[in-house]
């Protein structure tokens, strides 16, 4: 597995296709073991997701690229404890936004998922 200082990844991706296709493209990126999600949300033509990675932070972003996505950033994430707050943080997004009453309600995220 690739480390760095952190032991998970958050990835924001620009991505100006549709929601659906998003999750087929974290599908594939887990199936091609570049990682394993732990959290995501597709909203306003972003993807943000939280990943254990498998790869590097390069590879897993070429994927994105070649799968029509833009880096708008990635940064390793060191404690348990800042992966608990952006869980919260990637599935409240369209709680914050006002698309949805609860997590559970927006369907382009893990939230809904579970």
């Amino acid at each position: 597995m690739a480390r760095g200082p952190g032991n998970a990844l958050y990835f924001v991706w620009r991505f100006e296709r549709s929601a659906a296709r998003a999750r087929k493209l974290l599908d594939r990126g887990e199936k091609l073991h570049l990682y394993r999600l732990r959290s995501w949300v597709a909203v306003n033509g972003e993807i943000r997701a939280l990943v254990a990675p498998a790869a590097t932070v390069e590879e897993i972003a070429e994927a994105a690229r070649r799968g029509r996505c833009e880096t708008v950033s990635a940064e390793w994430v060191i404690s348990e404890h800042a992966c608990t707050n952006l869980v919260r943080e990637i599935e409240t997004a369209p709680v914050s936004l006002g698309l949805a009453s609860r997590p559970e309600e927006w369907p382009f995220s893990s939230a809904a998922s579970e």
